[in-house]
């Protein structure tokens, strides 16, 4: 299985959106994304969606479509609980714990 990083950082928003989606499109084709927000301090719906799509993708190109998201703050957690992405993508508290992962097992 493939497996590859994306960092991001900052606010996530719709002037961010357009940048967002090209570098999650780095990730199409591998198994495992995982996605590290441990410098995200703010993303809103637009972004979400990027991430809801970027899922999307990675099930049309074949792969596992594993998408992990690492290091995100409270509050960040707390978005994804609210709009029920926590079932959608797998949290981890690091990136660090995201790679040691098992393939299917979020923590």
């Amino acid at each position: 299985m493939t497996m590859k990083v994306v960092k991001l950082d900052g606010d996530l928003d719709f002037s961010r959106k357009a940048q967002i989606a090209e570098l999650l499109a780095e990730v199409d084709d591998t198994d495992i994304a995982i996605i590290d927000l441990a410098g995200v301090t703010y993303i809103d719906s637009s972004c979400l969606s990027c991430l809801a799509l970027q899922k999307k993708r990675m099930l049309e190109n074949g792969t596992a479509a594993v998408l992990r998201i690492a290091g995100a703050s409270e509050s960040l957690r707390r978005i994804f609980e609210i709009c029920g992405l926590d079932k959608t993508f797998e949290l981890y508290p690091s990136l660090e714990h995201a790679q040691n992962a098992g393939a299917l097992s979020p923590s």
